[in-house]
């Protein structure tokens, strides 16, 4: 340490110096000190067998079934697909299993007549519910029954903004699965 005037000031600067962040951490500490945490335990023990309640649905694994839904696609598509015009929605799906239907949204470039253009594949019928959203318009979905031997066509004015089309489906969500298809495509 130095002496004289100067140099005590330099020597308490640099103990001085050596405190600070000392104190700060002794702050910090003590301000933390009496913060708690509570952490809830579980009241019950976690399960280590199946879940309760909904279960995830199980992959598809019969062979017969997938061969018969890949034909029910192509068959599908051969319907969907002779519609001419530039696509602005194309959806597909089951209809049938523990993961069915679809819905889909897409946005329509320009206000103007479109083609609603749907149909089944393996069932007896389905029903697409196509429609739009407008402030201060009441909501009036267009309803498609469809009795799955050939595609159903309706030629409806759509707005520019976004056109929704869903698979409205009737019965309980565990139906089996047999391969049935559906879709729907809107054309301009």
């Amino acid at each position: 340490m130095a002496s004289g005037p100067t140099g005590a000031r330099t020597g308490m600067k640099g103990l001085r110096n050596r405190r600070v962040p000392a104190l700060s951490l002794t702050v910090a500490l003590c301000g933390t000190a009496g913060c708690s945490y509570d952490y809830p335990e579980p009241l019950h023990p976690p399960v280590t067998g199946p879940a309760q309640g909904r279960e995830s649905p199980a992959p598809y694994t019969d062979p017969q079934v997938l061969e018969r839904e890949v034909k029910n696609y192509a068959q599908l598509d051969r319907l969907l697909k002779a519609v001419p015009g530039p696509v602005v929605l194309f959806e597909e799906g089951p209809l049938d299993g523990p993961v069915r239907g679809f819905g889909a949204t897409a946005e329509v470039p320009a206000s103007g007549l479109y083609t609603v253009t749907a149909a089944c594949v393996g069932a007896s019928s389905a029903t697409v519910a196509v429609g739009q959203e407008h402030p201060g318009a009441p909501f009036r979905p267009q309803e498609l029954v469809l009795d799955c031997v050939e595609a159903t066509s309706r030629v409806v004015a759509l707005e520019q903004g976004f056109v929704f089309a869903h698979l409205v489906l009737p019965g309980p969500d565990d139906t089996p699965w047999t391969g049935a298809v559906g879709g729907v495509r809107v054309t301009g």
